[in-house]
């Protein structure tokens, strides 16, 4: 007995493991490593789909009336009308519910059949995933998934080190260095060894704390404590170490993985709810009319019907004895017959159609070639089909960085060497710089005919070669690059055209040579015109593209040349060889110029995908500029990066995607990092070889923000350090004003291009100083009281006093469209939430990369308190900035008086720019507005009461209305939209901003905030985001991600959206919809969601109103009948009324319908706000079809009803009889139906023409069918009546009746209320192309290339690789085997070019001059160091700023004055 309680009492309070010993574990009944994530098994599916789709009330309801048609006392309808529909609805959603199942088996056994080496009786075997137990040892090996959590025993590597790629937990693709205990190293590779390992394991229970493991091994009468740095995750990749042995702790569902990856939750949409709101609101009007025509029914037998029991004979179980008992009885029993006769209110149609067009819509997304992403052979692809309306209702968008928004591909983009810029490419024309950007679009081309080329696959067998197209902006007409495979280039100019075209156009023609074609490549630069409304400066009014590319060489030379020749930029470039390309102007007139485009092919360890367009920086290396080497050889020193050398050619092994890039572009330039040792670095050097002493390493830490080198070569002592531009510009010398200005002056430029910076900076040593250094540098780290606090003294020491040398600007790669995408995600009214678990610097850089945050925000608040308290003190300082922003911000009447009287009244656009104000000894003044604050003016305040579309400036600045005039109301205020604030929150603060005490202060705070990005979070945390957002705001949400670590956070939102990226379909496989790149998110939402929501809701309102007005027919025939139950319409046509005469027009209705086209959809983002309002459906838009519906009822039954009462044929035939009038009736509301959907069709296609006026003529041809072939009860009612002129007349004026109310109101709403979307169709209709409004579309490129005085600083490090680099630990070799040889000689004396360099700076001092004297009037607020909790602090720091340096107020300070903002005078 003792036995069996120990183990069930360490089950309880720990987890106990033993290695090696199956039997031992067994007992404690842990998880093995099997996943299961589908729902149901083969003998489960019917009885637990069946339960799951009864749960659904309408389902559930039909059943009921099922089971009272089956009794033949109550019911006037054949079962089988319900039965076959209800069976038929319950079949279809099964096989889908199946279907999906399916896949999530295919995909749990993909991964449960992986292959894992497992140790089994002293060998090695190849196990399956799921076969692993806890305790088991198994082997990883480089680039696999680590199958179960487990702890590190031995590697590859010296001292225990492995490192590991956490992308599937945390989305960060940087390495991170795990190590095991160094008792354990001894095991090796032996398997022996490692199987007679048998240490037992005490840790803790299985949880979902990423960072955190707390354990225990007891092995040889040892304790060893155990943390997370000893354990590798499930859905980790082993990287860069040859492999590795661990001892399985958590297996299966026990792993953090999945303990992180959250339950399946069932979804449903916004509209679905809705109809469930709605059905038991039908149920119960049911209930209310049966009872009512229950009593009617029971009196009406007491008082009349009694006494016509001769013709109207009561049933034989009505008791006849007593007259009030037996009506009762009749009143009862008449109760469900009407609850029976009137379901049709509700048909089970209604969900057969509503499953119908959802799955058809499904398609629609399926094949949408605009989705089609060419490189990876991906579709968008919709994995269910019951959420698609829902797309066109997202409110809040919860995004992933890595991989979602990002590439993961970091790209050395410019850089500024000595105050100059390098890597811009210039316009000829211009002189203005011309913006690279790759759109990643490829097309399979056509050797028949280039100019047509498909998106989609080929269609032959052999596939054409692709061809990759770029886009650059530049000020100048639309020219193509056109890059062959021979490695050809040409430039050649293309005519303008629209924005669609631009976007979606084929490449240009191929030339002559069809053998020349079949390989050829097009690159095409799109551009657009230049603006016909530039300033006298020569600028163009708003923002300039970014600079980023190739910048020419004989820049002054060519552009008088370029100019004359009136070519625009027509050049074309031609690459004769691999490194050879000549540029000529495209004029026939004009000469060749030489662009040398830069060939690294002279370097032999250069890289080929290295790509680098400005040829001056090169020729600055090779000509051994001084400063060019010196930045250089910084960054060829200054990391932390390994080299190795795999099958002969040099690979690195980084930390951070940023330092590779750093290094490999040091490589390129021919600097290149050869090895180290833990005392030594050796690079080459144009060939030379150079080998430095390494004599410390100052590590990065998130606090310092820099990382530092020292290292000796000769008799020199030289300290590198590079790090954020605000940490390295305290630490310079005196003396270099004009340079600090300069440079920072590129840092501004490179931060507004979203470019990630770092400054670089040297300080030349003696040695008698490093001496002393050191021996205060070892007394500090050797202390036992505030060693940190010590050796950071010490740190700061050295780091001081330094020469500006540089700065980097390296692009994170945003995946293509993305900011465009966010911009108009945003115009259309959604907030977008980032959730990442990057650190905050890169979350913030890559958050300005793709226009989430902007210079235009009043500020962006950072919350990173520690503790409760300390985040609710931040919070609430951000509230009260938030009302210091509200309370100053310009409205009313009085900025009218400051607008230009020449302005166009119906938009009037003020922009007022305020600081805060010195304090002085002058008396005190009330303070102005504290942040930018730009305000829209519209003369339209009638537009808010119109019907139909909502209230926008979009409308009056698109659709200018000359009717209105200023008498028409008084101005309404619209903040402009890309004003506001953002928050920034990191996962620590994150915690407590979601305890219950906060998480109503941070709700009201981030609701306010135009952007909100989360960092450093876990994926449960991303979870509990969504779901706080879902509960509190109950708004519909929509979480995108591509990585295992997104998992929960798309199960927890409405709608999951997957990218299948680089991280494996993890994502993809737990998400509702899946597409290849985040840009394709805009059209799945504008677009296809937003028609989704659109035809779904037109579908609703008019299948309820035909319903309504067929149903309610019964009703005021009950009025003429005595309550009797008695149907007006043929049994039959009351069975096939929705399922033959009435299903396909509405069906055609709600799959192809469409108020605009799908370019205007995503040119007018706006279009989506109705959806967000869930204007389209809801109770009141509900109740008017049923008012519709009803007043159609009564005047299709009365009209006719009066007709026929006493009527006579001319032939003398009596038409008063119930046959005839329930003929009429019948067709009447066919051609009305018929006459209404018409009327209700925005968009005519085949389909709806077939299907409209194919349903008419089907009644007839049904009607004839039944009754004189199958011998119907109605036989020849029909027939007879439609002989008569009577029934003509009488269908032509109940339809006119009823369509002309109709037509006046759409047309009413038409000229006097329209919405945006009757606009835009007027405007289409007119062919006249509506201006481009900023208030309606943004371009996502017109934020590149502005100033920007916030810090682009961002560098993807963590710290500790410096202390493994000098101890020795992460080298190949152990330290002993190192021996630095000393002597190494001298550097070699380096050519100073003075022309060329005097010349380049005098150049670039003008260049810098200039902008630095527009730096006051282009900067838009101060963000400088992005540490100002709240605005009162930066009213503080401007005022303690001018206190200590009024003194130098006119000179160009290096750092942006806190008074640097745009005044823009109107």
């Amino acid at each position: 007995m003792g036995t069996k309680t120990q183990p069930q009492q360490a089950k309880e309070n720990e987890r106990r493991i033993r290695a090696n010993d199956k039997e031992f574990n067994l007992q404690y009944k842990y998880h093995n490593n099997y996943i299961k994530t589908s729902k149901y098994s083969v003998f489960t599916f019917l009885p637990f789909n069946l339960l799951e789709q009864f749960q659904r009330l309408a389902n559930f309801y039909f059943l009921c009336l099922l089971v009272l048609q089956l009794i033949p006392a109550i019911s006037s309808l054949t079962p089988v009308t319900t039965a076959i529909p209800l069976i038929g609805v319950l079949t279809l959603t099964a096989v889908k519910d199946a279907y999906d199942d399916i896949q999530r088996h295919l995909s749990d056994s993909q991964v449960n059949n992986r292959k894992s080496k497992t140790l089994r009786n002293g060998k090695l075997v190849d196990a399956k995933w799921s076969e692993v137990q806890v305790g088991d040892v198994i082997r990883l090996d480089n680039n696999q998934f680590v199958a179960a959590d487990i702890l590190l025993l031995t590697t590859s590597e010296p001292n225990g080190l492995c490192f590991i790629e956490t992308a599937e937990l945390d989305g960060e693709t940087n390495l991170k260095a795990k190590q095991c205990l160094t008792e354990t190293i001894e095991l090796g590779d032996h398997h022996d060894a490692l199987w007679n390992f048998n240490g037992e394991i005490f840790c803790e229970r299985p949880n979902n704390l990423l960072n955190k493991f707390d354990g225990t091994l007891i092995w040889r009468n040892q304790r060893f404590a155990l943390d997370n740095e000893k354990i590798l995750l499930r859905g980790c990749v082993l990287r860069n170490t040859q492999w590795c042995y661990g001892v399985v702790v958590f297996a299966g569902v026990d792993t953090k993985l999945m303990q992180n990856s959250g339950k399946t939750q069932f979804k449903s949409t916004g509209v679905d709810r809705l109809l469930n709101f709605i059905i038991i609101g039908i149920v119960l009007f049911l209930v209310s009319i049966c009872a009512l025509f229950a009593v009617g029914c029971a009196i009406w037998e007491g008082l009349i019907g009694q006494h016509f029991q001769v013709y109207l004979p009561w049933e034989h179980i009505i008791p006849k004895d007593y007259i009030p008992s037996g009506a009762t009885v009749i009143g009862l029993l008449v109760f469900f017959s009407y609850a029976i006769v009137l379901n049709t209110v509700v048909p089970i149609s209604l969900y057969v159609s509503v499953e119908v067009i959802r799955f058809i819509q499904s398609f629609l997304i399926n094949w949408d070639e605009e989705m089609y992403y060419a490189r990876t052979n991906t579709y968008a692809k919709a994995r269910t089909t019951t959420l698609n309306e829902e797309l066109g209702q997202i409110q809040y968008i919860f995004s992933d960085k890595t991989g979602t928004l990002t590439q993961n591909i970091m790209t050395f983009n410019k850089c500024s060497i000595n105050g100059r810029t390098y890597g811009d490419v210039i316009d000829l024309r211009t002189g203005e710089p011309v913006e690279v950007t790759e759109q990643q679009t490829i097309f399979h081309n056509s050797p028949r005919n280039p100019e047509e080329v498909p998106t989609g696959t080929a269609t032959s067998t052999k596939q054409p070669p692709l061809i990759l197209v770029h886009k650059a902006e530049v000020h100048a007409k639309k020219s193509s690059v056109m890059v062959t495979a021979e490695g050809e280039t040409q430039l050649a100019s293309s005519p303008s055209s629209d924005r669609a075209e631009m976007e979606h156009s084929a490449p240009l023609p191929a030339p002559q040579d069809p053998q020349r074609n079949r390989g050829r490549k097009q690159v095409r630069y799109s551009a657009p015109s230049r603006s016909q409304e530039e300033e006298p400066g020569g600028t163009i009014p708003g923002r300039l593209p970014t600079p980023r590319g190739l910048s020419p060489s004989g820049y002054d030379s060519q552009r008088s040349s370029s100019r004359s020749s009136g070519g625009g930029l027509g050049v074309c470039f031609k690459r004769s060889g691999p490194g050879l390309m000549q540029r000529q102007l495209s004029s026939t007139n004009s000469s060749d110029k030489a662009l040398q485009c830069v060939d690294f092919s002279a370097n032999p360890h250069h890289e080929s995908d290295f790509r680098w367009y400005d040829r001056t920086l090169l020729d600055a290396v090779r000509s051994d500029e001084e400063h060019s080497h010196v930045f250089f050889r910084l960054l060829a020193l200054c990391h932390t990066v390994m080299a190795e050398t795999v099958e002969g050619k040099l690979e690195y092994q980084a930390q951070s995607p940023d330092e590779a890039a750093l290094v490999a572009a040091a490589r390129n330039f021919g600097f290149v990092f050869r090895s180290r040792t833990p005392n030594s670095i050796t690079i080459e050097v144009m060939g030379r070889m150079e080998e430095y002493e390494l004599l410390n390493i100052l590590d990065f830490n998130n606090v310092r923000k820099r990382m530092s080198v020292i290292l000796r070569r000769g008799n020199t002592v030289v300290l590198y350090c590079k790090g954020a531009d605000n940490v390295i510009y305290d630490r310079l010398h005196g003396g270099q004003e004009d340079l600090k200005a300069r440079t920072q002056d590129h840092l501004n430029k490179f931060a507004g291009e979203g470019l990630r910076t770092l400054v670089l900076a040297e300080r030349r040593l003696t040695e008698q100083y490093y001496k002393n250094w050191r021996i205060r540098q070892q007394e500090a780290a050797l202390a036992m009281d505030s060693r940190e606090e010590r050796l950071n003294e010490i740190y700061e020491e050295i780091e001081s006093d330094m020469q500006l040398v540089g700065v980097t600007a390296i692009e994170d790669k945003l995946q293509d469209g993305v900011p465009k995408a966010i911009a108009n995600l945003q115009s259309a009214g959604i907030k977008i939430w980032v959730l990442t678990g990057d650190k905050q610097e890169t979350a913030i850089n890559i958050g300005y990369s793709c226009q989430l945050l902007t210079d235009e925000l009043a500020d962006v608040f950072i919350v990173d308190g520690n503790s409760v308290e300390e985040v609710e003190k931040q919070l609430r300082q951000f509230k009260e900035s938030i009302k210091i922003y509200n309370r100053f911000r310009p409205g009313g009447t009085e900025a009218l008086y400051n607008s230009d009287s020449n302005m166009d009244p119906l938009s009037v656009t003020m922009t007022q720019t305020s600081v805060f104000m010195h304090e002085s000894s002058s008396p005190p003044t009330p303070p102005p507005p504290p942040a930018i604050s730009v305000v829209t003016f519209r003369w339209d305040d009638k537009n808010k009461d119109k019907k139909g579309g909502p209230d926008s400036a979009e409308c009056n600045d698109l659709f200018g209305d000359e009717k209105r005039s200023l008498d028409d109301g008084a101005a309404s205020i619209v903040i402009d939209e890309t004003t506001g604030f953002a928050l920034v929150v990191n996962g620590h603060s994150l915690v407590h901003c979601l305890s219950p005490e906060l998480e109503i202060k941070f709700l009201d705070i981030a609701s306010q905030c135009k952007a909100v990005i989360c960092c450093r979070v876990t994926p449960l945390q991303k979870a509990l985001v969504v779901e706080l957002i879902k509960r509190a705001k109950n708004a519909v949400t929509l979480a995108i991600g591509d990585g295992a670590n997104d998992v929960s956070m798309i199960k927890a939102a409405h709608i999951g959206v997957g990218i299948s990226g680089q991280e494996g379909l993890q994502a993809v496989l737990s998400s509702d919809y899946a597409i290849a790149q985040f840009r394709y998110l805009e059209r799945l939402l504008l677009v296809h969601g937003r028609w989704s929501y659109y035809r779904m809701c037109k579908f609703l309102r008019y299948f309820f109103y035909k319903n309504f007005a067929f149903t309610l027919c019964h009703c005021w025939y009950s009025l003429f009948c005595g309550f009797s139950a008695q149907t007006v319409f043929d049994p039959m046509f009351i069975s096939v009324y929705n399922l033959f005469y009435t299903s396909l027009p509405v069906l055609s209705l709600g799959i192809f319908e469409q108020d605009v086209s799908d370019k205007n959809s995503l040119e007018y983002p706006r279009l989506y706000t109705p959806g967000l309002r869930s204007e389209l459906f809801n109770i009141r838009e509900f109740i008017y079809s049923v008012l519709h519906g009803a007043f159609t009822s009564l005047v299709l039954f009365l009209i006719p009803y009066a007709v026929y009462k006493d009527g006579v044929s001319q032939n003398g035939y009596v038409l008063s009889d119930h046959m005839t009038l329930g003929a009429v009736v019948a067709t009447i509301l066919i051609v009305d139906n018929t006459a209404q959907i018409s009327l209700y069709t925005s968009y005519w296609t085949i389909v709806n023409h077939i299907t409209i006026w194919g349903s008419l003529v089907w009644y007839f041809v049904l009607d004839y069918f039944y009754n004189y072939v199958i011998g119907g009860p109605y036989v020849g009612s029909l027939t007879q009546a439609i002989k008569d002129l009577t029934f003509w007349m009488t269908m032509l004026i109940t339809v006119m009746v009823l369509v002309a109310p109709v037509l006046a109101y759409k047309y009413y709403l038409l000229d006097v209320h329209p919405s945006l979307s009757d606009k835009i169709r007027q405007k289409s209709l007119k062919k006249i192309h509506s201006r481009a409004s900023s208030d309606v579309r943004r371009t996502a490129s017109s934020r590149r290339g502005r100033r920007s005085v916030r810090s682009g600083y961002a560098f993807a490090h963590q710290e500790g690789f410096g202390r493994l680099i000098t101890s020795g630990k992460i080298m190949h070799k152990m330290p002993q085997d190192f021996a630095f040889p000393l002597g190494l000689g001298t550097k070699k004396t380096q050519a100073l070019h003075n022309n060329l360099a005097s010349a380049d700076h005098t150049k670039a001092s003008n260049s810098s001059g200039h902008h630095m004297g527009n730096n006051n009037n282009t900067n838009q607020r101060h963000n400088q160091n992005q540490n100002h909790s709240s605005m009162a602090d930066i009213s503080a720091e401007g005022r303690a700023a001018d206190a200590g340096g009024s003194g130098a107020s006119e000179d160009i300070s290096p750092r942006a004055p806190c008074q640097d903002l745009d005044t823009i005078n109107l």
